[in-house]
């Protein structure tokens, strides 16, 4: 049940900022920790509805046709990285991802076994079942028959293909269909001859016939540039490219007064003062959602592969062909013992010598979530069940694992922070919390928490939650994870919350939208 609570008005009581923390140059902020301004003073019970929206970019497309990166900033400007997808008209037809899922082409990912039950109960279904009566009867039919992570993955798709009934479109031709994904037909009648040959049944050759569009995607490298204070648009540079859908939701990375970005499937640098393109190096791979990192001259990405370009001219440094993946980002891990890069694969974690990308160590992770470091202490939100939430710490012979939290979750993608020695895990459903040096769990409260990360100010923890309809904000104290405040604000799901000095941008659907979290008490 949503609580209604009274939002809040934040001000800054320090004077002396730190310079980096009125910026937000890359993806998670400025240590990549997603921390922002260090003191705040939060005044409660004041009757506003949300806070003060400053104002709204012109348009940007998201999902399909732009992908899911987050906003950057200098303090200055604000910065997007898009690969801006449009449609042309075209005698081919094809079948691709984006037309598959508006066709409701979506196969059950079971054993044959139980595929053919979902068929032959759905088949079978009375029309007389219908409503709560209906709704009961799949819930029961989940509980009988999947287990836990079955029920997590594919118990909404079956639910839906329950309530269609024989609607549903049958799994056979859902099979038959998608063996033709990406497939070039010359032109409609060429579609047409295959669909025929098919057998399928003439609602459906009508369904796929009129559903496959005269179209074809294009797509430019985009990065535009918007004045924080009117969001205007100051610049705006565009490369053609190719079209790589909504995986490319890279976050672009701010240094040096230059941003490195990824588009469909290059990595280029531009000036952030006019966007002019200062060199760009083709990556041999598409659809790309790691973020760049910069340190020491030199910009990390694991795209396909983990590699290291020059800053300065593109030219690449090294390429770790053991490490493979494209949605993880790279992290700088400074310690006692040793400095590495480290960043989950599509399996586990790792890290690499910055210099040379040699493997130093990999352990259990993988997946898409950014780590978080502290010191000697390494936290990492794995794929895989039996590693959950896992903590490493650093030593003079290498690295070991401290403590883990196994859990079972659809989700895996959201990143952990850290702060006063303990572990926040807002994602998968649920808010956690557990001491970093112990292991010792103190708070498990659900919530409807995704892929979205959080990021922490003076104290609060700020989320999306519900497909990131509201952002919300919690006390970094495990007794208080269940206490939120809640604003109305229907960001774009998949992409997290960006916070310049008390300065709020938020990426949704049809471009930014900055929100004013505070007012700044002069000197």
């Amino acid at each position: 049940m949503m609580r209604t609570l009274i939002p809040l008005i934040i001000t800054v009581i320090s004077t002396h900022l730190h310079a980096d923390l009125a910026t937000w140059p890359q993806w998670r902020g400025p240590e990549r920790n997603g921390q922002g301004i260090v003191e705040m003073n939060l005044i409660e019970d004041i009757e506003i509805n949300q806070p003060e929206q400053i104002w709204e970019s012109p348009e940007i497309p998201s999902q399909d046709d732009g992908g899911f990166g987050s906003v950057i900033s200098d303090g200055q400007k604000a910065y997007l990285s898009v690969v801006w997808h449009r449609d042309e008209p075209t005698d081919e037809r094809i079948l691709d991802s984006i037309v598959m899922r508006k066709l409701g082409l979506r196969n059950v990912n079971l054993p044959r076994e139980l595929r053919e039950k979902v068929e032959k109960d759905r088949e079978s279904l009375s029309p007389r079942l219908r409503g709560s009566k209906l709704d009961d009867w799949i819930e029961k039919w989940i509980e009988d028959n999947l287990d836990q992570k079955q029920k997590m993955t594919q118990g909404s798709l079956i639910a839906s293909r329950f309530k269609q009934g024989k609607l549903a479109i049958p799994l056979w031709v859902i099979d038959r269909m998608s063996t033709i994904r990406d497939r070039i037909f010359p032109s409609q009648s060429a579609l047409d001859k295959w669909l025929s040959e098919q057998d399928f049944p003439p609602a459906i050759f009508e369904k796929f016939s009129q559903g496959i569009p005269p179209t074809k995607r294009m797509a430019d490298d985009v990065i535009v540039a918007l004045d924080l204070k009117s969001g205007e648009q100051v610049w705006k540079t565009k490369l053609s490219g190719v079209p790589s859908g909504r995986s490319s939701s890279s976050t672009p990375c701010l240094a040096n007064g230059r941003i490195f970005a990824i588009g469909g499937e290059r990595i280029f640098c531009v000036d952030a003062k006019n966007g002019k393109l200062l060199w760009e190096k083709g990556l041999g791979t598409q659809a790309i959602a790691s973020s760049p990192l910069f340190y020491d001259d030199k910009i990390f990405v694991l795209a396909h592969t983990m590699r290291a370009f020059d800053a300065n001219n593109g030219m690449q440094i090294w390429e770790n062909t053991s490490i493979r993946g494209k949605t993880a980002s790279p992290v700088l891990w400074q310690n006692k013992w040793q400095t590495s890069i480290v960043c989950n694969s599509s399996k586990t974690v790792f890290s690499l010598e910055p210099n040379t990308g040699k493997t130093l160590w990999e352990g259990p992770g993988g997946g898409a979530s950014t780590p978080a470091c502290k010191e000697s202490l390494l936290l990492v939100h794995g794929k895989h069940e039996d590693v959950g939430l896992i903590c490493y710490e650093a030593q003079k012979n290498g690295v070991s694992e401290k403590w883990r939290f196994p859990k079972l979750t659809r989700r895996t993608d959201s990143s952990p922070l850290i702060y006063e020695d303990k572990a926040f895990l807002f994602g998968a459903g649920m808010r956690l919390c557990i001491d970093l040096k112990s292991g010792e769990l103190l708070r498990k409260v659900p919530a409807k928490h995704d892929i979205s990360s959080p990021i922490l100010a003076n104290g609060m923890i700020f989320s999306y939650e519900i497909n990131a309809s509201f952002l919300i904000s919690v006390f970094a104290d495990p007794t208080k994870l269940s206490e939120e405040h809640r604003f109305k604000i229907n960001a774009l799901k998949c992409t997290s919350p960006s916070l310049v000095g008390t300065k709020l941008l938020v990426r949704k659907a049809e471009g930014i939208s900055c929100y004013e979290l505070g007012v700044k008490i002069p000197n």
